[in-house]
Parts: C-alpha cells; sequence; structure tokens
C-alpha cells in the first residue's frame, strides 16, 4: 500500500508533460535458470555505476538460499548474469533488521476463550523476509500440542478477571502485547465509574515482563487496534460507552475519543483526549507518514448529544467481557450505508483536524475524466483503503477502491469496483472527489466474482516538482491466468480412483496512467502502458514472497522503471510464462 509523502519524488526543475507517458521501453530475454524457476526478490539499484541488478530467488528454504543475478545499465542493456549464494542486505527500515530469509520462532499469542476471558497460546511464527518491504511477513500457526494457558487475574487480586481485548504479536521475538479488560465482577463492575484496562507484555515463555494499567473515569469500548508497520509501534482509541442501567456512570461527551500509542516494549508514549464529529465512527485503518498519524473511516452523526458508540462500530461490543467476532463484524460493517466519511491527523499529542465530509457533498464535488460516461459515485459503503499520500502544500490524498460481496454462482466472495480517490487540504476541509471507473475484464455475464474483478487493483502517486501535477498510476487486473493440475490416486483394497484438481489463479496486472490537476481538480484520461502479452510483477511469485510493487526508482527518484512478464498462455509450465521481460522508463520531462 502507498503510505508516504509524495512531495519531491522527482526533485529537479521542470516543466511536466501534457499527459504521463512511458519514455523508453525494451524487452529482454532471460537465459539463466531463473527463466522456469523461482521469483523475482529483489532490485538493487546503483545511480552511481547507472546499473541496477534484478535479484531471483531460485531456491528458498530455511536451509539454504541461492539467487540468480541479472545487471542490466538504464538504457536496460543486459550487461551479466551470474549466480550468487547470499546477499548483503539493507533494509528499508531501522525497526527491521535482517536474520535471514525463513525463521521459525516459537512464541506465545492472545484470544479470547468462549466467555471472553484472555487466554495465551503456545504458537509458531514463520518470518519470510520481503526484499521489496525491507521486512518480515509472517504466518502463524496455534501449537495444539501445548495447552491454552488462562490468565485468572491479573497478578495482584485473583478475582479481578482479565477479559480479552486486543493484542499485538511481536513475531520477530515470539514475544505479545495485549491489552485486557479488568472485572471485578458484573455486579461490582455495574456501580463503579471509573474503568481499568491492564496493558501486559508477555514472553515467549508467558511470563509477564511488564504491566501498565490503563484507567478511564468513565466506560469505554474499543474502537480502533492498529499496528503501525512503520514504526512498530500500537495504536488504541477507545470512545465513551453507555447502556441501560449507567445513568450518570457515562461520559457526558460520547464523542470524547482516548489515542494512546504504545511502543513494542509495552510502554504508553502518548496519551490524549480528542472529538469525534461523528458519534458513530467505524475507523477502518490508520497510517503514519512521519510522525502523523492518519485515520478514516465512514460513520454517522446521529443525535451526537446523547448516541453512544456501540457495535458494530466499536471493535468490543460494550465495557463488558465479551468474545466478540471479528469477521461477523466486518461483514455487517460492510453491508451498511453511512452518512459521512471522516478523517484525523493525529500530530504533536493532539488532533491537528477531525474532517467530517457528508456522502452527498462528496458526489456533488464529483470529477471523472472526459471520456468517462458518469461519474462513479461514492455510496458510502466500505471500501478498502489503497493509501494516504500528502502533497507539499500539504494537500491530504485519501485513495481506495469499492467493493460489493457476491455470494452467487460457484465462485464466492468480493468483487472490486471503482476507484475511488479523495483530496482534502492541509486543514481537513474536504476539496474535491474523483471516481473513475474500473475497466477491468467482468466475470460472465452478470460480472461476479471468479474474475478479474476478484483482485483489488493498486495505486501510485507521483507529485510533480511544479507542485501543481499529481501523477495517477493504477495497476489494474485485466485478467486472470488460470493453471490447473490433476493427480490421480488409487486405492487398491478398495477398487476405487480418486482424482483431485488444484487450480492455481494469477492476477495478471497491467498500468494506466491518469493525471490530475490539484488546483483545478480536473484529472485527464488514463492511458495504458506496456505490451499486450506482458504483465507487471504484483505477486506473481510463489506464496506471495516477492515484491508487491512493479516499479523501482532511478537517478535518485527522477525516473521510475516498470518491470512485466511475459504470459505466453500456454497449458502449463514454461509454455505459459515466457522466458523475456519488458522494461518501461516514465520520465516526466519525455
Amino acid at each position: 500500500m502507498n503510505k508516504r509523502i509524495i512531495a519531491g519524488l522527482f526533485g529537479f526543475a521542470i516543466i511536466c508533460s501534457a499527459s504521463a507517458q512511458i519514455a523508453q521501453e525494451k524487452t529482454v530475454e532471460l537465459t539463466g535458470k531463473s527463466k522456469n524457476k523461482g521469483y523475482l526478490g529483489n532490485v538493487v539499484v546503483d545511480d552511481v555505476k547507472q546499473q541496477f541488478d534484478m535479484v531471483f530467488v531460485t531456491k528458498d528454504n530455511n536451509r539454504k538460499v541461492e539467487y540468480e543475478v541479472y545487471q542490466f545499465d538504464y538504457e536496460f542493456n543486459l550487461l551479466n548474469n551470474f549466480k550468487e549464494a547470499e546477499r548483503k542486505v539493507r533494509s528499508r527500515s531501522k525497526n527491521k533488521t535482517y536474520k535471514g530469509d525463513y525463521q521459525e520462532i516459537i512464541g506465545v499469542t492472545a484470544s479470547p476463550n468462549m466467555t471472553g476471558k484472555l487466554v495465551l497460546r503456545k504458537t509458531l511464527y514463520i518470518n519470510q523476509w520481503n526484499w521489496w518491504k525491507g521486512g518480515y511477513e509472517t504466518t502463524k500457526k496455534l501449537l495444539d500440542k501445548e495447552k491454552p494457558k488462562e490468565i485468572g487475574g491479573d497478578g495482584d487480586d485473583k478475582k479481578r478477571k482479565l477479559f480479552y481485548t486486543a493484542h499485538k504479536d511481536i513475531a520477530d521475538k515470539g514475544e505479545l502485547l495485549v491489552c485486557a479488560l479488568v472485572n471485578k465482577g458484573i455486579m461490582s463492575m455495574s456501580k463503579e465509574a471509573d474503568r481499568e484496562y491492564l496493558l501486559m507484555h508477555i514472553d515467549k515463555d508467558l511470563n509477564i515482563v511488564k504491566k501498565t494499567p490503563i484507567k478511564f473515569d468513565h466506560p469505554q469500548s474499543l474502537l480502533l487496534s492498529k499496528e503501525l508497520e512503520d514504526t512498530d509501534e500500537w495504536i488504541l482509541v477507545f470512545a465513551p460507552f453507555s447502556a441501560a442501567g449507567m445513568g450518570k456512570l457515562a461520559d457526558s461527551n460520547p464523542n470524547n475519543l482516548t489515542y494512546i500509542r504504545i511502543d513494542e516494549a509495552g510502554n504508553v508514549k502518548e496519551r490524549f483526549n480528542f472529538n469525534s464529529k461523528c458519534n458513530e465512527w467505524a475507523i477502518f485503518d490508520a497510517y503514519a507518514i512521519g510522525n502523523d498519524v492518519y485515520f478514516y473511516g465512514p460513520g454517522n452523526i446521529n443525535k451526537p448529544e446523547k448516541n453512544y458508540t456501540k457495535a458494530p462500530f466499536s471493535l468490543t461490543n460494550d465495557a463488558y467481557p465479551t468474545a466478540g467476532d471479528e469477521s461477523v463484524r466486518m461483514a455487517t460493517l460492510e453491508g451498511m450505508k453511512f452518512g459521512y466519511l471522516q478523517i484525523a491527523k493525529i500530530t504533536g499529542g493532539k488532533a491537528e483536524f477531525v474532517s467530517a465530509v457528508s456522502i452527498d457533498e462528496i458526489n456533488t464535488k464529483g470529477i471523472k475524466p472526459a471520456s468517462q460516461k458518469k461519474l462513479r459515485e461514492f455510496d458510502g459503503k466500505k471500501f478498502i483503503l489503497n493509501g494516504v499520500n500528502i502533497t507539499s502544500n500539504g494537500d491530504v490524498f485519501v485513495s481506495g477502491q469499492d467493493f460489493k460481496i457476491d455470494n452467487m454462482g460457484d465462485v464466492k466472495g468480493r468483487v472490486y469496483k471503482d476507484l475511488m480517490m479523495f483530496q482534502f487540504d492541509k486543514t481537513g476541509t474536504f476539496k474535491r472527489y474523483y471516481g473513475i471507473e474500473n475497466t477491468a475484464k467482468p466475470a460472465g455475464l452478470f460480472g461476479g466474482a471468479g474474475g478479474a474483478k476478484s483482485f483489488p487493483s493498486e495505486f501510485a502517486l507521483y507529485e510533480a516538482p511544479n507542485g501543481k501535477d499529481l501523477f495517477w498510476n493504477v495497476f489494474l487486473v485485466q485478467d486472470v491466468d488460470v493453471d490447473c493440475s490433476s493427480e490421480t490416486s488409487t486405492n487398491y483394497l478398495a477398487g476405487t480412483r480418486t482424482t483431485t484438481t488444484t487450480c492455481v489463479y494469477t492476477p495478471l496486472y497491467q498500468g494506466k496512467f491518469g493525471k490530475i490537476d490539484i488546483t483545478s481538480g480536473t484529472v485527464s484520461d488514463f492511458t495504458t502502458f506496456g505490451g499486450k502479452d506482458y504483465f507487471l510483477y504484483i505477486d506473481l511469485e510463489d506464496n506471495g514472497k516477492g515484491k508487491d510493487s512493479p516499479y523501482f526508482s532511478i537517478n535518485g527518484g527522477k525516473q521510475v522503471v516498470y518491470v512485466a512478464r511475459q504470459r505466453k498462455g500456454g497449458i502449463s509450465g514454461s509454455e505459459r510464462w515466457g522466458n523475456s521481460l519488458w522494461f518501461g522508463k516514465f520520465d516526466p520531462t519525455k
């Protein structure tokens, strides 16, 4: 996902052309082992030598990693091709340390039991290094041979039961941060004005290393639990809660939210209150950009003087212990229609702005390309966030994609629809909305799940140095490559044969450019780049272990190079994928 400050990407004085285009392109044949196996793991750029290394991982397991390297100059001429046993690695984040391509760590994680009580379980973490992200991608498996451990109390008083609220796995160490509600019993809780949670840092052997009480004057429910990938911090946002019988216990201000920022050692680094404009606010995500944190999500302004946040807006249904079901909650939210879109900017120990704009105003200020028949309106329902970007003048661009749930036919699931961009100024004032039609190939006559629209698009934004133009690069799934293989087994005793068919579905991405005039808000028509039979590198590799974006920057970020893989469309193996790569260079001066 694209969550960065985009100002200054092309940091030199130029006058941009009328539309973005590929300035130079070339196809190159692969000759080594990587043409038939392995995945594109990394690209190492050297602006001094004016060359880049494309590193293919041809063998990757917990015992050995092997690489094949292709070296190109900036004109896409092949300079060298060789094998390597190991590579020096530079992490893209000071918080991410490379410790090999593959790790297995036995640690601990948290969950609620059937009654909502906090339970700890031994867990196997499998960490695989993602070269492009400069960090590990983690999968985890609960160890059935280890019995769950229920923490009956907080260690001070056995009557003080702990109920699960939220947690953050520290996968590279096998450790855990967990937030639990302290409950002395339902009857006692109903009579108490203050509410207390307990923040704990737990090591891989289930020992509590650190305990920090988090106390409130009024009942609270959890509105957001979010791990900030770039900083390894954990964000919690609580909202006042009220229910029948609570009376004066509840906060007199239903919009009085509490922001808590926690580091990986379990220390509370920041805590303060700020007011939401939507008293029913479903915060779907949070992103850190520099020292700032941005929240976004739809909501409603429904009698804000007395109505409190409730399920499904809050993660916990109420201040009382409950196991909850996140998948059910999200399914409910995805089917709801909201009246407002709200964003907030957190910086310097306060909310710099909280901005809520109505759905009607959003569509009134909608913009579309000239060739598009009509504006793709925002319907106020949940959409997936693709990125939060800040331009040099402080404008905030929130980009995402609409979707619907298709439960008909053989294939069920999400169908991704139109592309959306919301523009706010530096004070949070809404400026305009861009609604772009998704032109991907539909799945069948009725456009259900199972086709190209079952995969979301990817976005990248580039601001031109004139501060007026913003290039919107969309990586759109145009089709799906299906590779099926069958295996037959025979049961000689029963005299039966069983055939199992396994299919791998590969999304085929192609790139499109559009240009936004930041001041006037006009958006150009989108133009396609790349060859007809070449598809960009986005998660084409096995198990998603390679890069997640099909481009890299050269010459100090002044130019961008795109990489695509040839698709022949055969039956299997080398017949399906060709041996050549397509390179395209984006240069705003051309």
